[in-house]
């Protein structure tokens, strides 16, 4: 017995999915769901990658401007790089891991 994960083409071996009858890929099955899934996170891969990348620009406009007036430091180097590296970490699920969930399986 083999099941097919959705939207892949994958089998997986011994499934109970398979005896029930429910294989084939989501865009066989529901062509209609399956493209709202892509159109979904293909608009939140860009938005949240977009979002990000004002955010460490940001981050650096501010960084570079702090050291121009060396007079204004505020000592908050610590709270901009956290700031960067949550951005970055989020860019990274939003465009990499996020789409990458439409070619894995669906428990």
């Amino acid at each position: 017995m083999t099941m097919e994960f959705p939207l892949t083409g994958l089998n997986e071996i011994n499934s109970s999915r398979a005896a029930s009858g429910q294989s084939g890929s989501l865009y066989v099955r529901r062509p209609a769901i399956a493209t709202a899934y892509v159109g979904v996170l293909g608009l939140a891969a860009f938005v949240g990658t977009f979002g990000n990348l004002v955010v460490i620009t940001t981050v650096i406009i501010k960084h570079l401007r702090s050291r121009r007036h060396r007079t204004e430091t505020t000592g908050n180097n610590a709270g901009r790089a956290f700031i960067a590296n949550l951005a970055l970490s989020d860019i990274i699920v939003t465009a990499v891991i996020n789409p990458l969930a439409v070619t894995g399986p669906s428990f």
